[in-house]
C-alpha cells in the first residue's frame, strides 16, 4: 500500500446541440488528480447500430484517448459522438489494474433499458455478502472488484422493475448497499442519471447553461460549462440529465452525514468548491491553526518554512502569516516529476526520491518548518528529511507540521488505508488522549522520520478549519468512529487482527 490512494473521478454531460465528446474529455482531464491508472468515456447515440460505445483504458487521459495524434484522436472523437456520455478516471482500491477494471463498465442487452454503462466513485463495505446473495441468484463474478458487483445489482433491480424507474432502482440499491457510492449511469434508452449515496462520504456536484447540463465528481470540472450556478448534490439525491437540462429528486433517504475530510485537505482540486466552502480557503485555515500551536520560536534569520509539493503550498503559505513571518515562506522542494505519488506503484522511497529535488540556496544551514497534509507510513516524510531535506538539501534541523491530526485507523470507504499494521500512528493510540499524542509518542515519532520535531493538528483546528461539526463528516481515520453498519463490522475484525499482533492492550480512541 502507497500511502493514500483515492477511488475514482466521474463526470457526466447531456448537450443535445453538440458532440458531448469534448467536454467529456475536459472535465477528465480536470479530474485528473483523482486517478492516473485509467480513463474511459461511454456515449449515447441513437442514430448509430451501437447505441452505447465505450472507450476505455490505463494510463493517464491524454494516454488513453491518444491526444498527442490528431488523426487518432479525431477517430475516437468521432466514433464516440452523441448528445450524451458520462466518463470516469480511475484509481483502484479492489481489483487489479489491467484494462478490464477500468470504467465506465458496460452491459449489452438486446432490450434497450437493460443496456447500460455505468461509473463509480467509492467503496462497498458488504461486498462479500453481497457477492454471495447475487451468485445465490445464478449471476457469475469473473472480476476482484466491487464494480462488477455494483452492476449486477443494478442488473437485477432494472430486471425487477417493470416500469423502468430508475429512482426505484437505486433506492433498492441503497437499501442493500454499505458505503460510499457515487455513480454516474446511462442506458440506450438515453436515461442519463448521477447519484450521490445517502451518507454523502464523496463530493457530487452539477450545473447547467445554453450548452447542456453537467455532473462532476468537484466542481472544477464544471466551471468551463456552467453559467456560475452550481448545485452541490444532497446524500441520497439523484440528478436527471434531460434535453440538455438538470433536475434533482431523492430517491433515498438521508443518513448521517459522513463527507470525508480528506476530500478538503488533500484529494480535491484547491480550486473546487465542497458544500459552499472552497478548498483553498479551508486549506489557509488549516495553516492558521498549525501556526497557533506551535513551540518553536521562529525569526527571519534562522528559519525558512517551506511546503511538501503541490497540496501543501496554502498551508504551509497560511501558517507562515499567521505566524507573523510570511518572508521566511518559500519553496524548498520542487515536484520535477509530474502525477501524485500516492496514485503510483512500486517502492514507495524510490518514487519520492525521483519526484522531488531539494534547492540547498534556500535549505543549507537553515532550521526547516516542512508543512504537509498528512502522514499515513511515514515512508514520505522520512525519505524526504533524511535523503532530500538534509542530505541533498543541506537542512541544519528539520520541523514536520501535519495539517491532520494523527491517522490511526483503516479506511472502508474508497481510500486505501485499509490495514493497521500499516499507519504509524496507530502504533502510538495508547499514549493519545482526545486524539493527541503525547510528548513521549512525538518524539519517538520523530526520531523514526528523522525530524527534529513533530506537530500534529488537533482535532477542534480541524474542525475550526472546516467550519463544520463532528457529526456532518467523516473522520474514522482518525477516531475509529466509522458512520456505517458495514464499516463498524469490518472494523470490529480488523481492530481485534491488529490487538492479536500487537500483543497486548490497545484503547483505540473513539470521541
Amino acid at each position: 500500500m502507497n500511502d493514500k490512494r483515492e477511488k475514482c473521478g466521474i463526470c457526466a454531460a447531456d448537450m443535445p446541440m453538440e458532440n458531448v465528446f469534448g467536454p467529456l474529455y475536459q472535465m477528465l482531464n480536470d479530474l485528473q488528480h483523482r486517478g492516473q491508472a485509467g480513463a474511459g468515456i461511454s456515449t449515447y447515440n441513437p442514430s448509430r447500430k451501437i447505441i452505447i460505445r465505450t472507450h476505455k483504458g490505463g494510463g493517464k487521459v491524454p494516454e488513453v484517448f491518444r491526444a498527442s495524434d490528431e488523426r487518432e484522436f479525431k477517430d475516437i472523437s468521432d466514433r464516440l459522438e452523441g448528445p450524451k456520455g458520462i466518463g470516469h478516471t480511475r484509481y483502484g482500491t479492489s481489483g487489479s489494474l489491467t484494462s478490464r477494471h477500468v470504467q465506465p463498465f458496460e452491459r449489452v442487452h438486446g432490450i434497450k433499458n437493460k443496456w447500460f454503462s455505468f461509473g463509480f466513485n467509492g467503496h462497498i463495505t458488504n461486498r462479500n455478502d453481497l457477492d454471495t446473495r447475487i451468485g445465490d441468484l445464478g449471476f457469475h463474478l469473473m472480476l476482484d472488484t466491487d464494480t462488477e458487483t455494483m452492476m449486477h445489482w443494478i442488473s437485477r433491480y432494472i430486471s425487477e422493475n417493470r416500469d423502468g424507474d430508475l429512482k426505484e432502482v437505486f433506492s433498492n440499491l441503497a437499501s442493500d448497499f454499505d458505503g460510499a457510492y457515487n455513480i454516474v449511469f446511462q442506458d440506450a434508452d438515453g436515461r442519463l442519471v448521477a447519484i450521490r449515496d445517502p451518507w454523502g462520504f464523496r463530493p457530487l456536484s452539477g450545473t447547467s447553461s445554453h450548452r447542456g447540463a453537467f455532473v462532476a465528481s468537484e466542481t472544477t470540472a464544471l466551471y468551463r460549462f456552467g453559467n456560475g450556478d452550481i448545485h452541490h448534490i444532497r446524500p441520497g439525491e439523484m440528478a436527471i440529465l434531460e434535453d440538455g437540462c438538470v433536475r434533482y429528486e431523492r430517491y433515498a433517504p438521508g443518513r448521517r452525514r459522513a463527507l470525508c475530510f480528506f476530500e478538503y485537505l488533500y484529494f480535491a482540486s484547491v480550486t473546487s468548491n465542497i458544500e459552499g466552502r472552497p478548498v483553498y480557503d479551508v486549506r489557509k485555515r488549516c495553516g492558521e491553526e498549525l501556526a497557533n500551536i506551535e513551540t518553536e520560536q521562529l525569526n527571519p534569520k534562522d528559519w525558512v518554512i517551506i511546503p511538501v509539493p503541490n497540496t501543501s503550498r496554502p498551508f504551509a503559505n497560511a501558517y507562515a502569516r499567521a505566524a507573523g513571518l510570511p518572508e521566511i515562506y518559500d519553496e524548498g522542494l520542487i515536484a520535477v516529476a509530474k502525477g501524485r505519488t500516492f496514485i503510483e506503484e512500486g517502492d514507495r522511497s524510490a518514487k519520492v526520491m525521483s519526484k522531488f529535488l531539494p534547492i540547498p540556496s534556500v535549505l543549507k544551514g537553515k532550521k526547516v518548518i516542512v508543512v504537509d497534509d498528512s502522514i499515513v507510513r511515514a515512508t514520505t516524510m522520512a525519505t524526504l528529511i533524511r535523503y532530500q531535506l538534509k542530505g541533498l538539501g543541506g537542512a541544519k534541523e528539520v520541523h514536520v507540521r501535519i495539517a491532520t491530526p494523527p491517522i490511526i485507523s483503516p479506511c472502508y470507504y474508497g481510500i486505501d488505508l485499509r490495514c493497521y499494521e500499516e499507519l504509524v500512528a496507530s502504533r502510538y493510540m495508547d499514549n493519545m488522549e482526545y486524539g493527541k499524542l503525547d510528548e513521549k509518542s512525538l518524539t519517538e515519532l520523530a526520531e523514526r522520520i528523522g525530524a527534529d520535531s513533530l506537530l500534529y493538528q488537533s482535532h477542534e483546528g480541524l474542525l475550526r478549519a472546516l467550519s463544520m461539526e463532528k457529526d456532518q463528516i467523516c473522520m474514522a481515520c482518525l477516531n475509529r468512529d466509522y458512520p456505517t453498519p458495514g464499516g463498524r463490522a469490518k472494523d470490529e475484525l480488523e481492530y481485534s487482527e491488529f490487538i492479536k499482533k500487537k500483543g497486548d492492550t490497545c484503547r483505540g480512541y473513539a470521541p
